[in-house]
């Protein structure tokens, strides 16, 4: 077993929040504006519920196997032989994650900011950075994500006042005039970014509660989900569809749209500044994960053993691997959403199943219907549910009725947004809820030991 870590419910939705964003914000944007025109920022909605349903089976396997990270869980399920097999074929898919976004942030740095600076130069030391992090645990990933994401969401939603006097809500118009097919596969797309929180199940040991572990992922999926939701509507609103399909990183250069004042021009350097240790971040979970599953499954105790050749390896691999931008790009918006639906899916059915035959014939968890705390955490859940239903109507009845009813887009568009707002709100304070049901039942538990 992997020495003990623990992550409360926040650092994991925050954790979850940063790396869902950070690795749509720069490769989603132009391929949702390539196929979705206007409509891009209804793509959000579908992946969201992928991640949610990720949650919801590592809930179910952090009940069945307590304490067991998602290497091991496999092995339990699968066998030496079977298991050993996902366990690489997951491998390879945390290798893909972390060579694409090493190579895409090394290429975006040489593009944007250091062009004088050999690639493998960048590349370095930001492996380098990565092996420094290998070294310590994702509870200090964890902490330091305390830090920025507060600032990088904030940030994020304060886009849209910043650039207000560049913004037209006319060029989102009209909502909903795509086809339902062509939402349709614009939710497919960032799916693949989404499946991501795929890589927590490393860290599935780090929290002990379950119920507590799906509100908090649940949490941080409809955090990232609203954001690039607002991000895509500020996108379209100042650059139009037009202009975010045809520019290479089109969410930097709607940043470099910010002047305030005469005297502050360039903030594009102080909003990097805020997102790139955002990214970073995103990069050293994804690669705790693999020395996680490098440890695993060679048997050792402590994944840092493994840490200096795994960093040699990505180094290596990475200036190997995607050529260029567009490589990345077309990675990050075809080839991930393929391999997720390919062999996430019948990955989390296995898994599931594992699950609930393990649970056969075990107790529940011990949480009483009776309580208020309980009655609580099941307002809020279902407030939860009602709000992302709402979300889904809004898009097939605004792209049904939009042919004759103008206006019926507009009224959809606004219900979705509002809808979503709901939703984050509600999951935050189900998530709040559940920790609350918890700290009570563990000062019941202490009372009845006491008292034995």
């Amino acid at each position: 077993m992997i020495h003990k870590q623990v992550i409360n419910h926040r650092q994991i939705a925050w954790l979850i929040g940063s790396v869902l964003i950070t690795g749509a914000l720069f490769s989603q944007p132009k391929t949702l504006a390539q196929i979705a025109k206007n409509d891009a920022w209804f793509a959000f909605i579908l992946p969201t519920f992928y991640a949610i349903l990720v949650a919801l089976v590592f809930a179910r396997l952090s009940r069945a196997y307590p304490g067991k990270n998602l290497f091991e869980i496999i092995f339990l399920a699968g066998g030496r032989w079977i298991g050993g097999f996902v366990n690489a074929l997951v491998l390879f898919y945390l290798w893909l994650l972390l060579v694409a976004d090493i190579k895409g942030v090394s290429l975006f740095l040489q593009v944007m900011l250091l062009p004088r600076t050999p690639l493998e130069i960048i590349l370095l030391v930001f492996v380098l950075m990565l092996v420094y992090y290998g070294r310590t645990s994702t509870e200090v990933a964890a902490r330091v994500n305390e830090m920025y994401f507060p600032v990088f969401f904030l940030i994020t939603i304060m886009l849209y006042f910043t650039l207000s006097n560049e913004y037209a809500v006319e060029r989102l118009e009209p909502v909903l005039e795509s086809n339902i097919a062509a939402v349709g596969l614009g939710n497919l797309l960032p799916s693949g970014v989404f499946g991501s929180i795929f890589l927590f199940g490393a860290f599935l040991h780090a929290i002990s509660h379950p119920r507590l572990l799906y509100s908090a992922m649940k949490h941080g999926a409809i955090i990232a989900g609203f954001s690039l939701t607002l991000l895509m509507v500020v996108q379209l609103g100042v650059m139009g569809y037009l202009i975010t399909s045809r520019l290479t990183f089109p969410v930097y250069a709607l940043v470099q749209q910010i002047h305030i004042t005469d005297f502050l021009d360039r903030v594009e350097v102080i909003v990097f500044s805020i997102w790139f240790p955002a990214f970073t971040i995103k990069a050293v979970v994804t690669y705790i994960a693999f020395l996680v599953g490098v440890g695993s499954f060679a048997g050792q105790q402590h994944y840092a053993a493994s840490n200096g050749p795994c960093g040699l390896f990505i180094v290596v691999s990475s200036l190997l691997s995607f050529p260029n931008t567009d490589d990345v790009l077309r990675f990050f918006s075809y080839g991930i959403p393929a391999i997720t639906l390919i062999f996430q899916l019948p990955l989390l059915a296995f898994l599931f199943a594992a699950a609930l035959l393990r649970e056969r014939g075990s107790g529940r968890d011990s949480h009483s219907a009776h309580t208020r705390e309980y009655r609580r955490c099941q307002i809020w859940a279902w407030i939860n549910k009602l709000a992302l239903g709402v979300c889904l109507v809004s898009i097939v009845g605004g792209a049904l009725l939009e042919n004759q009813y103008r206006v019926a887009g507009l009224i959809s568009g606004v219900a979705y947004f509002l809808s979503f707002l709901v939703a984050l709100v509600s999951s935050y304070l189900e998530m709040q809820a559940v920790n609350h049901l918890k700290h009570k039942q563990s000062q019941g538990n202490d009372t009845a030991s006491a008292d034995h």
